[in-house]
Parts: C-alpha cells; sequence; structure tokens
C-alpha cells in the first residue's frame, strides 16, 4: 500500500507542475505580444475552467497521499543501526592488582 500511495504522490506533483504550466496568468492578455483588453479588467470572474477544477483535484490527492505517507512512515517507528548490535553479557575481567608489596 505504501509503494502504491508513492507511486501515486510521484504522478500526481508531475500532473500538477504540467496543469499548473498550462494554464496561463492574469496579465497574460496584456504585453508585448497581446493586444490589451481594458473591458476585461472591469468585466466580472469567469467562470471555473477545466484544468482549473483539475489543478484542484490533484493538489487535492497530493495532500491525501502526503498524509496517509507520513502516518504511515510514523507507524513504522524508527529504528536505528545501533539497534542491532549484541552487547556480550560477561564483562571484562577486572586488571590484576600490579603493586608489589615489601
Amino acid at each position: 500500500m505504501y509503494t502504491i500511495a508513492l507511486v501515486l504522490q510521484w504522478v500526481a506533483c508531475i500532473l500538477l507542475i504540467m496543469l499548473i504550466l498550462m494554464q496561463s496568468g492574469k496579465g497574460s492578455a496584456a504585453g508585448i505580444f497581446g493586444s490589451s483588453n481594458s473591458d476585461s479588467v472591469f468585466a466580472g470572474p469567469t467562470a471555473t475552467t477545466f484544468i482549473t477544477k483539475l489543478t484542484a483535484a490533484v493538489a487535492l490527492v497530493i495532500m491525501i497521499t502526503s498524509i496517509f505517507l507520513t502516518v504511515n512512515v510514523s507507524k513504522r517507528g524508527m529504528s536505528s543501526v545501533v539497534d542491532n548490535v549484541q552487547i556480550p553479557a560477561s564483562a571484562p575481567a577486572a586488571p590484576a592488582d600490579t603493586t608489589q608489596s615489601n
């Protein structure tokens, strides 16, 4: 399940990037290559296009998969390389007394 969610996350991210790049910006009508349309400034908001709705849906998929992946990884628990180290049961012997008595 984790792998499927991870692949879905990657695909959704690439799709979201492509959808955002396909959308036109707010000021795309004015500029060097386009004619300035002053009537569009006073017009009401336009209807939401299909690409905008699809962008919102893909963004929602990314949010849901991100939450799922975060919860799934936190449930696995944290592990460390140190957890696998075997400690010997017996302690090393104490050094012999090297002082000489006269």
